[in-house]
Parts: structure tokens; C-alpha cells; sequence
């Protein structure tokens, strides 16, 4: 059963990987276009979109308060849980401002997230 487990997780990364080829390298071709977005308006689509990142914001959120609490429960310095998804907010974050042409998403996401990192590896600076 580990196996089948391991393969399946496996398989299940592998698909996220395809969408993330999807969404960020191939949205504009004519094949994703016409399988995705298909008879959506542009304004169904934005919606569509902005609720997908905003579940995905929120997963990062939870992802970060279960490593707190985890370090609360058990007593111990933020885990690797913590610095995980403080580095996922980071290169979000930067991407977003470069993808934007905006600092904001650099200011807002990836100034704290970094800054918290910081303190987190150097704590007696």
C-alpha cells in the first residue's frame, strides 16, 4: 500500500506541475483557449481565476499557521513547515511584481515574508 501511495502523491504532483505549464507558459494558445476557457467570458474567467489564486492564498495562509501552531504544540523554533511556505510567499510575491511591473506584490507578500525569514535564520542580529 506504501507504494501505491507514494505513486499516487507522485502522479498528483506530476498533474500540479501540468497545470502550472498550463497557466503560466501556454494560457494564451489557441488550444487552451478553446479546451479552458471555451465559451467563458472574459469577465467569467477573471472571476474564475481570482477565486483559484485566492483558495490558493488561503492554502498558503494555513500552511503557516499550522507550522506555527506545530512549533507552539511542540514547543520548538518555527519548523521547516514555517520557512517552506514563508519562501513560497516570497517568490510569489516577487513574481508577481515583475509579472505586474508593480512593486506592490513585492512590498505587500515578499518584504515581510523575507524579513521574517531573516530574523527566523538570524535571530541575534
Amino acid at each position: 500500500m506504501e507504494t501505491f501511495v507514494k505513486i499516487l502523491i507522485g502522479i498528483i504532483a506530476f498533474i500540479h506541475i501540468l497545470f502550472l505549464v498550463v497557466q503560466m507558459f501556454l494560457w494564451n494558445t489557441e488550444f487552451v483557449q478553446k479546451r479552458i476557457v471555451g465559451n467563458f467570458t472574459p469577465e467569467q474567467i477573471s472571476a474564475i481565476l481570482a477565486h483559484n489564486q485566492g483558495l490558493y492564498k488561503g492554502f498558503i495562509a494555513a500552511g503557516l499557521i499550522w507550522g506555527l501552531f506545530i512549533s507552539q504544540f511542540l514547543q520548538v523554533e518555527p519548523s521547516w513547515i514555517v520557512i517552506f511556505f514563508l519562501i513560497c510567499v516570497a517568490i510569489t510575491g516577487i513574481f508577481g511584481s515583475v509579472s505586474l511591473k508593480r512593486p506592490t506584490a513585492f512590498l505587500i507578500q515578499s518584504l515581510p515574508a523575507i524579513l521574517a525569514l531573516f530574523l527566523l535564520w538570524f535571530p541575534n542580529l
